[in-house]
């Protein structure tokens, strides 16, 4: 499912291109080679195959990491995969090593970069997923928050229109005594209305969801660490899944990573090798 809409066809051509992107993940081609799978500001998902770049002598193999932005300049061929010709550092650089090089916040980086890789289609521009990814990484190292991969989860959900209701019960329009998710049925449910197999929420997860999908994100992500923290991640996660019909790979993490912010680097350490 691509975001931002309708999906916007990429056109048929062949040549060099450049964008700006965020790299989504890496994996291995032949002996030196790797694919690089980026979400670019222009042309959407894109994988490309750098060559040789697990050669020590390789030009600009550093540049393209997870969780890296590059200027990437590109050829684009008749298959699938385009091929990688150049890859410049861009933006805050020192920013985005510091999270590169922090286990902890890598962790919480990588679940972001899972839930986009997945929620994007292939040479299909999706600008407002590009810019709410890029401002999501750069906000773990200027404002890291115990809620950081929870709010990006579920304003991942609403930016695809899928974010359940958390003003009222989805069955009987209730405003009060909220106790449960029916993520199935796209809202919140009463004590009354209650499925049996809905997760249950408490008052401050429901407090939580309303500020980060209503426009108050920072005071969700100034707030302390507490158990809201926990279920909206879960929660996050739980209502992507449903929408993209495929599980995430990276979730399991989020339980270690999700509530270190604040601690020591020696903490984080210890927390991060579980």
């Amino acid at each position: 499912m691509a975001s931002a809409g309708v999906p916007v066809s990429a056109p048929d051509w062949t040549g060099p291109y450049r964008d700006r992107a965020v790299v989504l993940r890496t994996y291995r081609l032949a002996e030196a080679d790797r694919i690089i799978v980026l979400l670019g500001r222009d042309h959407g998902k894109i994988r490309g195959v750098a060559k040789g770049v697990r050669r020590t002598r390789s030009r600009f193999g550093a540049r393209l990491e997870p969780a890296s932005l590059v200027d990437i300049s590109l050829w684009r061929g008749r298959g699938e995969l385009d091929t990688i010709t150049g890859a410049d550092s861009a933006g805050n650089v020192e920013q985005l090593t510091a999270l590169r090089e922090d286990l902890v916040l890598l962790g919480r980086a990588m679940a972001m970069l899972e839930a986009v890789d997945r929620l994007t289609l292939e040479r299909t521009p999706a600008p407002d997923l590009y810019d709410r990814l890029l401002r999501g990484l750069q906000s773990l190292v200027s404002h890291p928050s115990v809620l950081s991969v929870g709010a990006f989860l579920w304003r991942l959900a609403q930016l695809e229109g899928v974010a359940p209701d958390v003003e009222r019960c989805v069955h009987c329009g209730a405003v009060a005594e909220f106790v449960a998710l029916d993520i199935a049925h796209g809202g919140l449910a009463c004590r009354r209305c209650r499925p049996p197999a809905a997760p249950a929420v408490d008052a401050e997860t429901v407090t939580v969801l309303r500020e980060i999908l209503g426009g108050r994100l920072a005071d969700a992500l100034a707030r302390p660490e507490g158990t809201a923290a926990e279920a909206v991640e879960r929660l996050g996660v739980a209502v992507l899944e449903q929408h993209i019909e495929r599980r995430l790979r990276v979730p399991p993490l989020l339980g270690p990573v999700g509530a270190a912010g604040g601690r020591s680097a020696e903490a984080r350490g210890r927390r991060a090798h579980r």
